[in-house]
């Protein structure tokens, strides 16, 4: 009799799982930064939608073509009474004689209006100025060693960030160099930020 039992259980038991044959992919978003994230899925169908920018109406910064929030919505609360923000520098350099030593400058407007004035002018603080090669790249055009003013302004959206700023020193003569960068408005000059970078050549 149990051996009947069990020879039964066993057919009932291949009777479910032939019936019930093992499911399939569940597709769907599997990436869980993506505002339409399924936990529940377990293959990725390429529909994910990542952040793309702010989608609050009442930040400075919203983008109406944004689809996923980022959650890096700024507001009226957030800006600077000098908008011109350096978000990030490196103002020690260190290199050889011959080397092209590259600092890299972030600049934000960090206001709610569109800045689309911003200048920046170089001001080298070394006089054997025919002995060194100072340049920059600003608002993605690369100046020669001749220009101290960019003549292009740069436009920038509220809170945008602009990360193309780069300022180059490359000499035969070891020693410390200084170059003075003032970012400002053309229409209103008494908004700037400057910054120092110092190269140490070897």
């Amino acid at each position: 009799m149990k051996v009947l039992f069990i020879k039964y259980m066993f057919a009932f038991s291949m009777l479910i799982f032939i019936a019930c044959p093992p499911e399939g992919p569940v597709l769907g978003c599997i990436d869980n930064t993506a505002c339409n994230y399924d936990a529940s899925a377990t293959e990725d169908d390429g529909s994910c939608i990542l952040p793309d920018g702010c989608t609050d109406s009442a930040a400075c910064n919203y983008n109406i073509e944004a689809l996923c929030n980022n959650n890096d919505c700024f507001y009226e609360s957030d800006a600077l009474p000098n908008p011109i923000e350096i978000t990030y520098l490196e103002d020690q350099i260190l290199g050889s004689v011959g080397d092209e030593l590259v600092a890299k400058i972030y600049l934000r407007n960090s206001s709610c209006e569109i800045m689309n004035d911003l200048i920046v002018r170089k001001i080298f603080n070394n006089q054997l100025k025919e002995d060194v090669t100072v340049y920059f790249c600003f608002n993605e055009i690369c100046f020669p060693s001749s220009t101290d003013t960019a003549p292009n302004p740069l436009s920038l959206n509220p809170f945008e960030e602009d990360d193309y700023f780069k300022a180059y020193l490359q000499t035969d003569i070891p020693g410390v160099y200084e170059v003075t960068y003032r970012f400002y408005l053309q229409n209103n000059p008494v908004q700037n930020t400057q910054v120092n970078i110092t190269y140490t050549v070897n």
